[in-house]
């Protein structure tokens, strides 16, 4: 890279808009930046520096040109960052996701949306078929009125072809649709999975791909930055270069690096005009990989997680994206796609649900995390993801304040009767859903106590 080319108009239109905000009025807005050396020299925009400009510190608009408010989950305490965005910056970002994939997203096609609402990307794919790409079904997974089996009831009774949400949407799905004797490669017309928020490495995708007999292509973004990226059939991550200027540098200098190392991603938003953000240090963890074999020219990237999420354990360093790998080719040995991982003081534990006798999956992971320490627990059905209990759903309805006792129907005695009503379980049910409750206490009991002792002795 020339650093003394003239800076991209992109680039410049990021930075006049940017420096409308507060946070970023005194940050450059004096700064003389006509080129790519001058504009790397710029200072990084942290987390702490969106958490610290307030509510309002990264808007660059007037609040008559917003239409949407988000913000991401404040944790440990911190107050969450705030992101405020125009109808452009949603039209943009779904003109990208639609041009990059006109083979899953076009007239007649039916998406069952099952992004949180609360999520960018639950508005996207609503918008997306308003432009005239589809039809779609919102069905937000944190919405009582649309739970996971009335989800799975609306993509059969419409013929869905695409399904869009986080990565366990389509396992818990698999496993209600199988509980209910379907089999979701035959009973189902979904072609495609849309699936993003955590990651996906190739083994679930294509263990999910196996199951149902659908494509995965892996959504990448955030609150604040919006889109990232989408992957290709390849199953390669590319960075959405139209809407973003990415910098991967190395972990220790502001280096460039070159295909196969790991670098900090920095996003400077060129699609944004309500909240741009210039040289943002996302904290996540990528692995820049060599051109891509699909022959498109945009980096492809292997997104590892974020480095706050790096686990350090007997000398090894392990990205959360290279835990989930093992674990689910672990499972994937023992032909379950449920799993869950816990990281012990000295150990991986990895918990599987499976049937399946016989067969040991440690060879997986050990193809995948050589010798680092692991325990593998096979659980009975329904231990880790309890399918029984998803079914019963509760029925949900429109408030009321009235329920009047002498006519025919439903008959409540508060608000929140008259909204939810859960149904009643039956004996056996309660004595299965007890038994699976003492267990998973019984064994969260026994991991504390090994901790207890384990940091007693140190």
């Amino acid at each position: 890279m020339n650093e003394e080319q003239a800076l991209p108009e992109a680039l410049a239109a990021t930075l006049a808009q940017a420096s409308k905000s507060a946070l970023y009025a005194e940050r450059i807005g004096n700064a003389n930046v006509q080129t790519l050396a001058d504009f790397r020299k710029l200072p990084l925009t942290t987390r702490e520096d969106l958490m610290g400009a307030g509510v309002h510190g990264t808007r660059a608009t007037p609040l008559e040109r917003v239409c949407h408010y988000g913000e991401t989950s404040g944790t440990s305490g911190n107050p969450p960052n705030s992101t405020w965005l125009t109808t452009e910056d949603f039209a943009s970002n779904a003109r990208a996701i639609a041009r990059r994939h006109p083979d899953v997203f076009g007239p007649g096609r039916i998406l069952i949306n099952r992004f949180p609402f609360m999520a960018a990307p639950a508005h996207l794919m609503q918008l997306i078929a308003q432009q005239g790409n589809g039809v779609s079904v919102p069905a937000g997974n944190i919405n009582w009125d649309v739970p996971f089996g009335r989800a799975l009831d609306l993509a059969h009774r419409t013929g869905a072809q695409v399904l869009a949400g986080l990565p366990l949407e389509p396992i818990i799905l698999a496993q209600l649709a199988q509980a209910q004797g379907l089999d979701p490669a035959k009973d189902f017309s979904i072609d495609t999975f849309f699936l993003g928020g955590a990651p996906l490495p190739p083994v679930l995708q294509e263990r999910i791909e196996r199951v149902w007999g659908a494509r995965v292509i892996e959504l990448y973004g955030s609150t604040e930055t919006m889109l990232l990226g989408t992957s290709c059939p390849a199953r390669s991550m590319h960075l959405e270069t139209d809407l973003n200027y990415c910098e991967i540098l190395a972990a220790d200098s502001d280096r460039p690096v070159e295909a196969g190392e790991i670098g900090r991603l920095m996003v400077t938003t060129l699609g944004i005009e309500g909240s741009p953000l210039v040289r943002l240090d996302t904290g996540d963890r990528l692995r820049l990989l060599p051109p891509c074999r699909c022959g498109d020219p945009r980096p492809a990237v292997v997104v590892l997680g974020r480095e706050n999420d790096v686990v350090e354990l007997a000398g090894h360093r392990l990205h959360t994206y290279e835990i989930i790998d093992a674990a689910a080719a672990a499972a994937d040995a023992l032909d379950s796609s449920v799993f869950f991982t816990v990281v012990l003081a000295d150990r991986l534990l990895v918990r599987i649900e499976t049937e399946v006798a016989g067969r040991d999956p440690e060879s997986a992971i050990r193809e995948r995390l050589g010798e680092v320490p692991i325990e593998i627990e096979r659980t009975p059905e329904n231990a880790l993801l309890d399918v029984e209990n998803l079914s019963r759903s509760p029925s949900v309805y429109k408030p009321v304040l009235v329920s009047d006792w002498r006519s025919e129907g439903r008959k409540t005695l508060s608000v929140s009767q008259g909204m939810i009503e859960w149904s009643a379980p039956t004996l056996p049910e309660l004595g299965r859903m007890l038994g699976r409750s003492l267990r998973g206490t019984f064994r969260a009991w026994q991991l504390r106590r090994e901790l207890r002792k384990s940091a007693s002795t140190e």
